[in-house]
């Protein structure tokens, strides 16, 4: 069998993996060892709808949609890579372009790997890994003592490499050991380029008789982007003694990692040659409740993803018997809790935790109207309901910019001038891009002309950290608007406060800290969230699941069609766009009726 570097990660996971991936592959063609073609039906019902054949399991469209834009990353992470190793590296697009290593084990297994670049000098050969991550992981990856910070990696011009003697620092020992931890935030992106030292180093096609070296190419969280541009494309020279792509030395790294891919890859051929779907057993590998859950953890555990699952836990996830034994979420499954109800309810120290018991246990509403009242106190009127859709681009287009900015190309505003007094169509209003370009400014004027503060009013926004961060820095890139923009910063409300809960909020307004910690209002349909989406549906009959762009991830897909568009299909998209955003606004004026009502 053809086994790919990213195949060699996914099928080391777990000894599930494989089996499962053959079942999704080949379908009813595929045999597992001690299940039938009942069993696998079973399966493929985790993974298919079995009337329209559509996909059940997450499909990434945000980064499928953003791929042409990775790939700028790599075309320049190649050319800095030139410039900073003085030998040509060179961009091929197409992956099977790019230069390839292979070896064939005992077994009869093949493994490769894509570079996406490799050089030769007389003495040595070097292996570029490229990532469209910051330096900030990197930089930040230490201790801090005194005050005064100090990082395991060190800028030795344009590459970070391990400081000197870490190892006679318990501290920065224990910061290195992290980069053997294939989750940890770096950890990953190590045990991605140690699988291709791997492959490489026993590979026929490697010259023995050079010295190899292994890079990370990543993006400078330093940089900030002057607004050059060539032929109307950005121009990444050097600002400030800053580039664009800093490079991580992982050489000596990846060297130690060896030993312990090849006990990866021992356990790879046992699984592949046993394709066994062995009995259910929680492990790292699984990333409950995490970015990275795996991909068939909805396929394994299949009754976690039932409403009233122990996933929906709110706070924290962790537990705690009458001898004040600490069970992590991993844990509980493992032991058979499977649903809120399963858990102890002395086990539950948290209030949260309680007050969400309750409602599951007895199918009822939390609602804390004292604390709730004293918060709908505080809103000023008019209240402009703001809600801004930004670009994450890994590279920065406009002027001030650094990678992965928020790119601001549109907000919505619905204008509620005395409380429960706002229309729908009339007193919304909103700013959307034309196209591609630069429309910051345009952006920042409009908002500016209709958000008056002159006599008073709020902001009011859904989780605020959001929108609070963009103006802040608009704020820096267009200095002449910093005052105005403060200004609205200054009166920005947020809603989720009200719905969900601010220990700071409540304590300055007389409540205990004990009172201030408690949720304000828990309904078993939020599910554990607290996401617009999950509350509009309580407080009314609206929802986001016949929109065109039902999310925000969806009008980022949108949004970055603009630069291959005509104008026509880019006026279709516009529409829907729209649609979404005033969605989300009113979705706030709603919400804020609904609570309003309750109390009165």
């Amino acid at each position: 069998m053809r086994i790919s570097k990213t195949q060699f990660k996914k099928y080391t996971k777990c000894h599930r993996y494989y089996p499962l991936d053959q079942v999704y592959t080949k379908k009813l063609d595929n045999e597992i060892e001690g299940y039938d073609e009942e069993d696998i039906i079973d399966i493929l019902s985790s993974m298919f709808d079995i009337e329209s054949g559509e996909e059940l399991l997450k499909v990434d469209e945000k980064t499928e949609a953003l791929l042409e834009f990775y790939k700028d990353v790599e075309k320049e992470a190649l050319k800095q890579a030139t410039k900073t190793f003085d030998v040509e590296f060179i961009y091929q697009e197409a992956t099977k372009m790019q230069k390839q290593f292979s070896f064939t084990d005992e077994k009869g297994h093949t493994y490769y790997s894509y570079l996406d670049g490799y050089a030769e000098t007389e003495t040595e050969a070097m292996v570029i890994e490229v990532k469209a991550t910051t330096t900030a992981k990197f930089r930040k990856l230490g201790y801090t003592e005194k005050k005064e910070f100090v990082s395991l990696f060190v800028d030795d011009d344009g590459i970070l490499k391990t400081r000197k003697n870490f190892e006679k620092s318990e501290k920065l020992l224990a910061a290195y050991e992290k980069l053997f931890d294939r989750y940890h935030g770096i950890g990953k992106y190590v045990y991605d380029i140690a699988i291709e030292r791997f492959i490489i180093e026993h590979s026929e096609h490697k010259n023995r008789d050079k010295k190899y070296k292994y890079y990370l190419a990543v993006l400078n969280n330093q940089y900030v982007f002057d607004g050059q541009y060539i032929d109307n494309e950005p121009n990444y020279h050097q600002v400030n003694g800053q580039n664009l792509i800093c490079f991580v030395d992982l050489t000596e790294i990846t060297e130690q990692y060896l030993p312990e891919i090849e006990k990866k890859r021992v356990l790879l051929v046992d699984y592949m040659e046993k394709n066994q779907l062995e009995p259910l057993k929680i492990v790292v590998d699984c990333r409950v409740k995490k970015p990275d859950e795996c991909y068939y953890f909805p396929v394994c555990w299949k009754n976690l993803k039932k409403d009233g699952s122990i996933l929906e836990t709110l706070g924290r996830k962790e537990f705690v018997d009458e001898d004040k034994n600490k069970y992590s979420l991993e844990k509980m499954i493992s032991l058979g809790y499977y649903n809120l109800d399963d858990v102890p309810y002395e086990w539950l120290k948290d209030e949260n935790k309680r007050i969400q018991r309750d409602c599951f246990d007895h199918n009822q509403e939390y609602f804390d109207d004292r604390k709730v009242c004293l918060g709908l106190d505080e809103i000023r009127y008019p209240i402009y309901h703001l809600d801004f859709e930004g670009f994450p681009g890994p590279l920065p287009r406009f002027y001030g910019e650094t990678p992965y900015m928020q790119s601001l190309f549109q907000f919505s505003l619905h204008i509620e001038r005395k409380p429960g007094i706002c229309d729908y169509t009339k007193d919304c209003y909103s700013f959307l891009a034309n196209d591609f370009s630069d429309c910051r400014e345009e952006l920042i004027q409009e908002m500016i002309r209709l958000i008056d503060l002159s006599s008073g009013g709020c902001v009011l926004v859904y989780n605020k950290a959001y929108e609070c961060t963009r103006i802040k820095e608009l704020s820096e890139i267009f200095p002449q608007y910093r005052q105005k923009l403060m200004k609205i910063n200054d009166h920005v409300f947020d809603l989720l406060d009200i719905v969900k809960g601010n220990s700071q909020l409540y304590q300055s307004l007389g409540f205990t800290e004990e009172e201030s910690k408690r949720v304000n209002y828990y309904h078993n349909g939020l599910h554990g969230s607290y996401s617009i989406k999950k509350v509009l549906p309580l407080f009314s009959d609206l929802s986001y699941k016949n929109l065109v762009i039902g999310n925000g991830g969806e009008a980022i897909v949108a949004y970055s069609q603009f630069k291959y568009l005509d104008q026509e299909k880019i006026e279709e998209l516009r529409k829907e766009l729209i649609t979404y955003c005033s969605q989300d606004t009113w979705s706030m004026v709603v919400v804020l009726q609904g609570i309003r009502r309750k109390c009165s």
